[in-house]
């Protein structure tokens, strides 16, 4: 019994550990958004006036921009990094599981690891190709 509750445990952990995993690579999608309106906005000031023209309040804007932008790239590297860390843990009990995890479908389980499959797949698919 209690290496029943163990796994449940671990399958209920797994799952929220995937489905953060994808929350957070939607999120770095929408911290790629911003950078590209940075982006935008960097070179209508630059080529509004140059950089003696700039005042305080813009340089610092600019600047806050700048600095919001190191640290999305930043955390998107650092989410990119657990992601793959945990697809390199996970990869081969999942893989086992889709080979043989049908030998198992009367287990109380076999349904949850059956759905962490499914979202395991689509969180690889998430990262991009040089770092599978």
């Amino acid at each position: 019994m209690l290496s029943i509750s163990l796994a449940t445990i671990a399958l209920v952990s797994t799952t929220a550990y995937i489905f953060s995993a994808i929350k957070i690579m939607k999120m770095s999608k929408d911290l790629l958004e911003v950078t590209e309106l940075y982006n935008n906005l960097e070179q209508v000031v630059m080529t509004e006036s140059n950089t003696d023209g700039i005042d305080l309040h813009t340089q610092n804007f600019i600047k806050f921009l700048s600095d919001s932008r190191e640290m999305a790239f930043e955390y998107i590297d650092q989410a990119q990094e657990e992601i793959k860390r945990f697809i390199d843990i996970a990869d081969k009990e999942l893989a086992f599981f889709d080979s043989y995890g049908a030998l198992t479908e009367g287990h109380l389980y076999y349904e949850n690891l059956k759905v962490i499959s499914e979202e395991y797949k689509k969180l690889k698919t998430l990262l991009p190709e040089e770092s599978k």
